[in-house]
């Protein structure tokens, strides 16, 4: 008898032991499935910045396995996903689809933290359409579900975005309230930057109402935390606004105290626009104390850094500067001259802008035009069906396919029209490519030439060999439309060797790069720097100078952006124009890459930016010149 019940025993457990392994098979598949769509979600965020549709497409597998599996949670975060890969190709219609459902999985599972920060995302779309009002309702709703789960953190973030839409709006009262709600939020986290930010808010707005006693409170509380943090270019700002809040109450030395503070930052950081900034204040508060000397100085040192970087909004302002000056002084000609001049670049900047936001409103006008057709049709083939017979229904349906047709068509023609417009650019950056290659080769061919009229055929042999291993290069990269900032690296070095052969005097070259910094990650049009250590070489004389020197520095600005300068001890730009024989020649590669810049720039969301210094508009003790890239870690 025991026996049979020891059997019996081993039987039953070996059961039991089956059905445990079954199950744990099926939960191995499972899991396997899981980390299958987990990478499918990181891949599709990883290709944001290289391929933004093949962004998509992943993503896409990711939410119909997700589908498939009924896991989710991960399709929660695949459509939330899919949303922001949308946002960032500017198809903001998809993007709120995938956001909507991505909101009701979240609000499904429970996830009440990731639904409000879903809603917070659709806000930005409304945002960035100029739907304010809309965009502040979603706010809202974000803050609703965040208050009744009790999360705080991030509420201070929303509270400031509420705030700026306000005061878009026409609210500077509420926009206060949105403030000040924002500023206890961060104080009770202990987040300073949204403390910082609240402050400044805050006193733009006591600013813009007269209320400069309360201005300054905020700035002075915000210049505190500021001065901890270490953020040099908040401090500037922060003393810049001062200044000008001392120079609208008459505390006018107090005020040139605050802007030399101001000025002293910026000048270290040598941003144009910056510097700009505080020219112009300096220029207004010499314009309050009747120093018109001093004045006439300033607003001319702007004028030179705004030609210097082609910005045309500054050169309007600077003409209105100017008339405003020769009025005062009571040269009523010029002034007059000058207002015209202001007149004229403002109209036209106007007019760049108007037809920029017509191209796009005709679009998106287009497309809800489209929509709402096609909605209007559907309602009238339902109506229709009802009230015809069958006899006549194929009739009315042939018509709808019709109409849907000659839509289809328009649509079609539209699309196609856009597509025509992005090839013609693509094929303007190759042929601009295709202009500076030959001008590369002609130069390099000079240098031959005259290697050989010297006598010195071992050194031209020499040269020849490394200019067909670097033209080679050129060659590949030519075909490509970006290539990796370490590409454009090996290249420069090449280069820098072959130009070295061409000078009989030693120049000494130094590369200095951060070390956070992954050259393979971030991309550039190709042969785009190349130009600016020509004129370093060609154009600095630096034969005058003891210990010529040409740095090529490249480090990270901020997590969105890294700057690639390239910077001489040669004589600067004002000077070189003085020594040059052919004063009136330009520059073929400089313009033609900066035409490269703005054809990158309008294709992308994310702006490269150049800026040209003559160094001792920096500082007086500094001779050369300063050629700077801010290139976006997002190439979107």
């Amino acid at each position: 008898m025991s026996k049979i019940l020891l059997v019996l025993f081993f039987i039953l457990n070996s059961f039991i032991s089956g059905i445990n392994a079954q199950n744990q098979i099926e939960k191995s598949d499972l899991n396997i499935q899981e980390q299958i769509i987990s990478n499918l979600i990181e891949s599709s965020v990883s290709y944001r910045g290289t391929d933004k549709k093949l962004s998509v497409e992943i993503c896409e597998k990711a939410i119909k396995l997700a589908e498939k599996e009924q896991i989710d949670s991960l399709l929660a975060l695949a459509l939330k996903t899919q949303g922001i890969n949308y946002y960032l190709l500017s198809e903001d219609d998809s993007s709120k689809l995938y956001y909507e459902k991505a909101v009701s999985k979240f609000n499904e599972i429970g996830n009440l933290v990731q639904a409000g920060k879903v809603l917070g995302n659709i806000g930005l779309i409304y945002k960035r359409r100029g739907e304010y009002t809309k965009a502040l309702e979603y706010y809202l709703k974000e803050i609703e579900i965040f208050s009744e789960i009790n999360h705080t953190e991030g509420l201070s973030s929303i509270y400031i975005n509420m705030g700026n839409l306000a005061n878009t709006m026409g609210n500077p009262s509420r926009a206060e309230e949105y403030f000040n709600s924002a500023l206890k939020l961060a104080e009770k986290e202990n987040n300073i930057g949204d403390q910082i930010s609240a402050l400044n808010n805050l006193g733009a707005i006591y600013e813009s109402q007269d209320k400069f006693r309360e201005a300054l409170d905020v700035y002075e509380k915000s210049l505190k935390f500021v001065l901890n943090s270490g953020n040099s270019s908040m401090e500037s700002r922060l003393y810049l606004n001062v200044g000008l809040i001392y120079r609208r109450t008459g505390a006018y030395d107090q005020a040139e105290s605050y802007l030399k503070r101001s000025f002293d930052i910026r000048k270290l950081r040598g941003n144009y626009e910056e510097l700009l900034g505080v020219y112009n204040e300096m220029f207004e508060l010499a314009m309050s104390k009747k120093e018109f000397g001093k004045a006439k100085q300033f607003v001319g040192t702007m004028q030179d850094l705004a030609e210097m970087n082609e910005d045309s909004e500054w050169m309007s302002d600077i003409y209105r500067a100017y008339s405003n000056l020769y009025k005062e002084t009571g040269d009523y000609k010029l002034a007059l001259e000058s207002f015209e001049n202001h007149r004229q670049l403002s109209d036209s900047i106007q007019a760049a802008f108007n037809t920029e936001k017509y191209n796009e409103l005709m679009v998106r006008y287009d497309m809800d035009k489209t929509k709402q057709e096609m909605v209007v049709m559907a309602q009238d083939t339902r109506i229709q069906s009802l009230e015809l017979d069958k006899k006549n229904a194929w009739l009315v349906a042939m018509l709808v396919i019709m109409l849907l047709g000659v839509i289809a068509i328009v649509v079609s023609f539209r699309i196609n029209k856009l597509k025509a417009e992005q090839k013609l650019m693509n094929l303007d950056q190759k042929v601009l490519l295709s202009q500076m290659n030959p001008h590369f080769l002609f130069n390099a061919l000079t240098a031959v030439q005259s290697l050989v009229l010297d006598n010195e055929c071992d050194k031209a042999n020499l040269y020849l060999s490394d200019l067909g291993t670097l033209v080679r290069n050129i060659l590949e990269d030519s075909r490509k439309e970006k290539i990796s900032l370490s590409q454009e690296l090996i290249t420069l070095e090449k280069y820098i060797d072959l130009q070295k052969l061409r000078f009989d005097f030693p120049i000494e070259f130094r590369f200095d790069i951060e070390e956070n910094i992954d050259l393979d990650e971030l991309s550039i049009p190709p042969m785009l720097t190349q130009p600016f250590i020509e004129n370093a070489f060609v154009h600095a004389n630096l034969q005058q100078v003891d210990k010529p020197v040409i740095l090529i520095k490249i480090e990270l600005l901020d997590p969105n952006f890294v700057t690639f300068s390239i910077q001489d001890n040669g004589v600067g730009i004002e000077e070189g124009k003085k020594q040059s024989l052919m004063k009136e020649k330009k520059s073929l590669a400089m313009q033609i890459a900066r035409d490269r810049i703005q054809i990158y720039n309008y294709k992308s969301k994310f702006q490269m930016k150049l800026e040209v210094i003559d160094l001792k508009y920096v500082d007086q003790n500094k001779q050369g010149t300063l050629a700077r890239f801010t290139i976006p870690t997002q190439a979107l």
